[in-house]
C-alpha cells in the first residue's frame, strides 16, 4: 500500500484499532529512517505493528482547495482608537513530502507491518513570554483558544484569536508584507503516552556460600545480623556471593533493588520456630530456609528477575508557518473598514 497524500488518513484509522492494553514503546524503536525523518515505534502488544508521528502541521483547505484560514483587521489605515484585529484557523497533522517517501519505502519493503499513527492524549501551543507574570505573548494576543484536549491525529484542530492594536499591526506586516510569513513560527506540541525505556534488572544469591558466612560468623546471633544485615550484604555482594545489576531505572529503583536483597539475607539468617527440638544449624549443617530447614547440599544459586515499564508522556512538536496562503493572501487577509 503507497500513501499518495500528505494527508495520513490511510494509516491514521489503525491508531485506535488496537486493544486498551497496547501502547506505543519509546524506548524501542524499528530504526530511524533517512536520518531522522522517520522513527518507527514497537507497539507493547503486536510485534508486527509499529508507530510513528507526522512531522509537519499544515491549513486544512476547502473543496477548491483554499486555506482555512481568514485573517480581519479593523482601525488600522487611520488614527482610530479602535484597532485590533481577529484571527481564525483550521490545521491538522500532515507528513511532509521526504516523511512520505519513507514511510512508503518502509511499507514496500516491509508489507507484513501495520503501521500507524501515536496517539494523542493532549496538545498545547508553544507560544510562550519570557515574563512569567504575563500570559504567552499577551503584547501580541488578548484570547488565544484551541484545543487542549486529547484526539485522534486525524482530526482537524481549530484555533482563533484577537489581537492587540499592536499584535494586528505585526501580523498584518507579516501575511502582506513578508512572503510565506517567514518571519512567523509557532510550535504546536502534542503529548503522546506509551511506555518509557526497560528498566531490567536480576539479583543472584548463592545460598551456599551465604551459609558459609553465616557459618563462620554466627556467633553474634541473629541481633548482630539483624542491625548490621546492609554492611553484611554489602561484604556478600563484594565476593560476588549477592549480585544486584539493574539495567534502565533510576536511584529510587536501585535502593528498591537493595533492599530485596537485604531482605532475602535476613530471612535465611533469621532463626524461625520449629515443630520439634533440633540442634543448631552449624551443628548439623542443616540452614533456616523460610519456613522449614533444609540440608546445605540442597542450597543452590537463586536468581530474582525483573523486567519493568513504566507508563510516561512525551512531547512531539511541529512548526506551524504562513507559507501556504502565498497565493491566497488576497482573500485571507481582509479589511473590515474597506468592506
Amino acid at each position: 500500500m503507497k500513501l499518495k497524500s500528505t494527508f495520513i488518513s490511510v494509516v491514521l484509522g489503525m491508531s485506535l484499532a488496537n486493544k486498551a492494553s497496547a501502547l506505543p514503546r519509546f524506548g524501542e524503536t524499528e530504526g530511524t529512517i533517512k536520518n531522522g525523518i522517520l522513527t518507527l515505534y514497537k507497539d507493547s502488544e503486536d510485534a508486527r505493528k509499529v508507530y510513528f508521528f507526522p512531522n509537519s502541521t499544515r491549513f486544512s483547505v476547502d473543496k477548491q482547495g483554499v486555506p482555512l484560514f481568514n485573517y480581519v483587521y479593523w482601525g488600522l489605515s487611520g488614527n482610530s482608537t479602535d484597532q485590533g484585529a481577529y484571527m481564525s484557523m483550521s490545521t491538522h497533522l500532515s507528513t511532509d513530502e521526504d516523511q512520505l517517501s519513507a514511510l512508503n519505502s518502509y511499507m514496500k519493503d516491509h508489507p507484513e507491518m501495520k503501521v500507524a499513527v501515536l496517539p494523542v492524549k493532549s496538545s498545547i501551543i508553544g507560544l510562550t513570554s519570557t515574563d512569567t507574570s504575563q500570559p504567552p505573548l499577551s503584547l501580541l494576543f488578548k484570547e488565544f483558544n484551541f484545543s487542549k484536549v486529547g484526539g485522534r491525529a486525524e482530526d482537524e484542530i481549530g484555533i482563533n484569536a484577537v489581537l492587540t492594536p499592536i499584535g494586528a499591526k505585526a501580523f498584518k506586516a507579516l501575511l502582506t508584507k513578508a512572503p510565506g510569513g517567514s518571519a512567523f513560527k509557532a510550535d504546536y506540541c502534542y503529548t503522546v503516552q506509551g511506555l518509557g525505556p526497560n528498566m531490567k534488572a536480576e539479583i543472584t544469591v548463592d545460598m551456599r556460600r551465604v551459609y558459609d558466612y553465616f557459618e563462620a560468623n554466627h556467633s553474634g546471633g541473629w541481633g548482630f545480623f539483624s542491625w548490621n544485615i546492609r554492611s553484611i550484604v554489602e561484604k556478600l555482594k563484594q565476593d560476588n556471593t549477592i549480585s544486584v545489576q539493574m539495567l534502565g531505572g533510576d536511584a529510587q529503583m536501585w535502593e528498591y533493588l537493595n533492599q530485596i536483597s537485604e531482605t532475602i539475607t535476613a530471612r535465611l539468617f533469621k532463626p524461625e520456630l520449629s515443630a520439634s527440638p533440633t540442634t543448631t544449624a552449624s551443628g548439623n549443617r542443616l540452614f533456616n530456609f523460610g519456613v522449614g530447614w533444609v540440608h546445605k547440599e540442597e542450597l543452590k544459586t537463586e536468581v530474582w528477575k525483573w523486567d519493568r515499564q513504566d507508563i510516561v508522556d512525551r512531547e512531539f512538536c511541529t512548526a506551524i508557518t504562513l507559507k501556504d496562503l502565498d497565493q491566497y493572501r488576497s482573500k485571507l487577509v481582509v479589511d473590515a473598514d474597506a468592506n
